[in-house]
């Protein structure tokens, strides 16, 4: 029994580090301004097309149609900073009518490894045309395992 607790604890605690150590990558620019997410123009090079497409083509449907909870909105929301690199992720989830739900792990799951993925940030500018830190956000809408939409647009 103690042994499995301590074998418990010992997994908890390595994940804990293991993420943590993903995160200290990521750092936001110094004596840079964090704009909102609608001040400055955050893109991605290709466009919002390429990251509809690289959501789409890897979301497998008829895997999270089969699983429980896999209808509502999820929303990861994240940072780019002055170089282009994203960080400091955080997942928000909600039925489809707004109200606080939690869906399939295998879902958000899926959502938040494919938006680490995209890599190919242009960072937001200020109004001299210096870039800057900024917030960005996408929400996935799901019904019944099946990807309706991707917002913003």
């Amino acid at each position: 029994m103690i042994k499995s607790i301590f074998i418990a604890i010992y997994l908890l605690s390595s994940s804990l580090l293991f993420s943590q150590e993903k995160e200290i990558e990521f750092k936001l620019c110094e004596q840079v301004e964090t704009y909102p997410y609608y001040t400055n123009k955050v893109t991605y090079k290709g466009g919002f097309w390429v990251i509809k497409q690289h959501y789409r083509t890897k979301y497998p449907t008829n895997t999270f149609q089969k699983l429980k909870n896999n209808s509502g909105i999820i929303t990861i929301q994240f940072k780019v900073n002055c170089k282009g690199q994203a960080g400091n992720f955080i997942i928000k989830q909600c039925d489809l009518n707004y109200e606080p739900k939690i869906l399939a792990n295998e879902i958000t799951t899926h959502f938040l490894e494919e938006t680490k993925n995209l890599k190919d940030w242009i960072p937001g500018k200020d109004e001299n045309g210096n870039n800057v830190n900024s917030y960005k956000f996408f929400s996935f809408k799901i019904k019944n395992g099946i990807l309706l939409e991707i917002s913003p647009k």
